[in-house]
């Protein structure tokens, strides 16, 4: 294996280069200017460094060395032309290991072994080093400041490395895909240690959701968080449903436990998502994210304004520095740098192509319900087949695998449509991103639904009475509407169960089918007994794990059963079944099967939460209208259409209220919270006022020294005046900011202080 130091000498080293063999080149290249001495001293090392067996990425206890990301180069693209005098891409690695080198990273270089052209860079640093930068740079970790003692976890690691990456000018084109085809944070030998817990408890208890936030942030955290609460939840609703499965298989023709279930359901909506907001903040605590997260993302490489200017970024807002004057320059300046932004031209543009987007999505999303009716068409052409149940089981079928098929191609769509719309960061990206999906994925999903619970017999399909769409099995009592409400039950029930098969298929086995796909394509050239890749190149072929395709698949199945569950009981059981397999096989697919994540700061669910309050408000209709006109209920205490219909919309209005009063009776935050941020809050103020105080003290006392000395002058006509150094004003300002920096130290690491246990009451 051929390694390059920063001087473009070629080492043949052993296969696994080592933590210490980076620290030796490093060494030699910094230990003198003379590029003869260097090579000398490479030579003298190169029986020590081929003596030295130890895997990429180990630990090493002295030197406690952590390769976090990796980039890669392909040798075969097109020349990159004269950027930076650059003539070959060996050019380009080397200067990029020379740079990283600058900036006190290390760096190691490795061919591929499927494709001799591929060339990886796995980069890492010291904790120490870690440590040094973001004090240098006054950088917080999960709105911390970094101390000497600071711990790091992996996700911090990684979080640190793609900071200084990013904040290096030379390394920009690292971010460009003229000249790096891939980058992804590397999973290196510390995941072991999660792989061996994961295998240890996969079958009887899920990972800790700790150990995961250590290893690959909070974005990661709480999807998982959020999918054991929902699912704990849906047990219960399991429980109940299958109550209403035995009464309503056994009697019950005018459907009451189903309606009893309806409201429950819609009740239990509300009660969902308010229990989760008080259990999420305590993790939001735990974990020290809050709003100010956002302050921490990097923007998009995609972002790429015209224009610059020294100013900086502050809650979503770009501030130039002429903004600031004075003492509050003074203040800010050291957050002050050439930024790229966008001007008020570039931002009406950007509003243009956002609002066509959305008109794209609006279109396809009034499309669906004539495709929709289309497919109810094609199911009415099949009743020529005389058996009932396999017209109406391959009719639900069709249906489901529409539903997925075209989820599938509008999310490509959707992607595209709003990478054209120039976002700056990723949280702004992803709320654009999930409207839009939600927007086309509930019509698509739901309306054969609406269409089989509230239409169906009782209309003419395009008005053709040969096309009249009747119930395929008959209800014992017909609603007011003469809802199917059987066919319904089975709908629902299929969407479910096959959701569930293709998410075993999609999330288990794909990502090992288009992992051996890649990795053959490219191996012809090898002996079959020679396909064991080294992780980095493994990682490479591996796909990426996307937590917003994760929150969108629990979200559509929390609208199901939310909406609909009432018609088919024994859809939340096999939703309960199948998100115990989802929480095992997103942890090993996460672990084995795909790239670790980018690690992304989180304190929830983000825009998938305004997206279930939407959701619980629409429940409250549609099972409503399940208990008034689909099911007969209402029909037993009265026949009058006129009545039901006020019936409904009085229980409609009800059952608002109580989720209203539910959501302000639940406190959003626990007592013992609101103690901790209360005791936090107390410190904080105690502290800002006493550094003002002394402030004002340091300040009159500044004032009245230099008007002393200056009578002392006059008075003794002395040409040099004896002030001390205390009385300096440039030297009493800088001890006045050395004390306000270690204030708001004081200010923003105090937390741990106030995290106390709750008193006896």
């Amino acid at each position: 294996m051929e390694i390059n130091n920063h001087n473009g000498i070629e080492i043949n080293l052993c296969e696994n280069i080592t933590i210490n063999e980076t620290i030796i080149i490093s060494k030699n290249t910094h230990s003198n200017n003379n590029n003869d001495n260097n090579n000398n001293d490479i030579n003298n090392n190169n029986n020590e460094i081929s003596q030295i067996v130890k895997t990429l990425g180990e630990e090493n206890l002295e030197l406690e060395i952590s390769y976090q990301v990796v980039i890669v180069f392909d040798r075969e693209k097109q020349n990159v032309g004269n950027h930076h005098h650059i003539t070959t891409w060996d050019d380009v690695i080397d200067r990029t290991l020379q740079r990283l080198d600058n900036i006190s990273l290390h760096g190691v270089k490795k061919i591929g072994k499927l494709n001799k052209n591929l060339v990886f860079l796995i980069i890492g640093s010291t904790d120490e080093r870690l440590r040094d930068f973001c004090m240098e740079n006054n950088i917080t970790i999960k709105n911390k400041i970094v101390k000497e003692d600071t711990k790091l976890n992996e996700s911090s690691r990684l979080f640190i490395i793609e900071k200084i990456l990013r904040k290096s000018k030379e390394l920009r084109y690292i971010y460009n895909k003229d000249y790096v085809i891939d980058k992804f944070p590397y999973a290196n030998k510390s995941f072991l240690h999660l792989d061996q817990e994961c295998k240890k408890k996969w079958f009887y208890q899920s990972l800790d959701i700790n150990l995961i936030n250590d290893y690959f942030g909070e974005e990661v955290s709480f999807y998982f968080l959020f999918l054991r609460f929902y699912n704990v939840g849906l047990g219960i609703v399991s429980f109940f449903g299958l109550i209403v499965l035995i009464i309503s298989s056994t009697r019950d023709p005018y459907r009451f436990t189903a309606s009893a279930f309806s409201i429950v359901l819609a009740l239990l909506s509300t009660f969902f998502f308010e229990i989760w907001k008080r259990y999420s903040s305590q993790y939001n605590w735990k974990w020290n994210q809050d709003d100010d997260y956002l302050e921490e993302e990097d923007p998009l490489p995609s972002f790429k304004p015209d224009h610059e200017d020294e100013g900086t970024y502050h809650r979503g807002l770009f501030l130039k520095k002429k903004r600031f004057g004075g003492q509050k320059l003074e203040t800010v300046k050291k957050y002050i740098e050439m930024t790229p932004y966008m001007n008020k031209p570039e931002r009406m543009f950007k509003l243009f192509k956002t609002i066509c987007s959305f008109s794209v999505v609006v279109t396809l999303v009034c499309i669906i319900p004539i495709l929709t009716i289309a497919i109810f068409t094609l199911r009415i052409v099949m009743k020529s087949i005389k058996n009932t149940t396999v017209e109406s089981g391959i009719g639900s079928v069709i249906n489901a695998l529409f539903i997925l098929i075209f989820n599938f191609f509008y999310k490509k769509l959707a992607y595209w449509l709003t990478t054209k719309e120039d976002h700056r960061l990723p949280s702004e990206f992803n709320s654009s991103y999930s409207t839009k999906l939600f927007l086309f994925q509930f019509v698509n999903s739901f309306s054969g639904l609406f269409y089989i619970a509230f239409i169906k017999d009782n209309i003419d399909l395009w008005g053709d009475a040969e096309f009249k769409d009747q119930c395929n099995e008959v209800n014992q009592i017909n609603g007011v509407w003469q809802g199917c409400s059987k066919d319904l039950q089975f709908q629902l029930f299929s969407i479910i169960l096959v959701n569930f098969l293709s998410s075993l298929f999609t999330e288990l086995l794909l990502p090992w089918i288009e992992y051996y796909i890649k990795i053959i394509g490219q191996s012809k050239s090898l002996p079959k007994n020679d396909l064991r890749l080294k992780p980095w190149e493994k990682q490479f072929y591996m796909s990426n794990f996307d937590t917003f395709e994760e929150y969108n698949q629990i979200i559509i199945q929390f609208s199901y059963i939310s909406m609909f569950a009432a018609s088919a009981s024994a859809a939340p059981i096999i939703a309960f079944i199948h998100n115990i397999f989802e929480d095992r096989v997103d942890t090993f697919k996460l672990i084995n099967s795909l790239r670790r994540p980018n690690y992304n700061g989180g304190n929830g669910l983000g825009i998938w939460f305004f997206i279930i309050v939407i959701i619980g408000m629409i429940s409250v209709l549609t099972n409503c209208l399940l208990i008034g006109f689909t099911f007969p209920t209402l029909s037993y205490f009265t026949p009058n259409t006129y009545y039901i219909l006020w019936i409904v919309f009085i229980l409609e209005h009800i059952i608002i209220l109580a989720k209203v009063c539910l959501a302000h009776i639940i406190p959003d935050e626990t007592k013992r919270l609101k103690k901790k941020k209360a005791a936090l809050d107390l410190v904080k103020r105690v502290l800002l006022e006493n550094e003002r105080e002394n402030y004002r003290l340091n300040s009159n006392l500044g004032h009245h020294n230099h008007n002393h000395i200056t009578q002392g002058n006059l008075s003794s006509n002395s040409t040099t005046p004896t002030t001390s150094n205390s009385s300096s004003p440039l030297l009493r300002n800088a001890n006045i900011q050395a004390r306000i920096s270690k204030t708001i130290h004081s200010v923003i690491n105090i937390k741990s202080n106030v995290d106390f246990e709750d008193e006896e009451e």
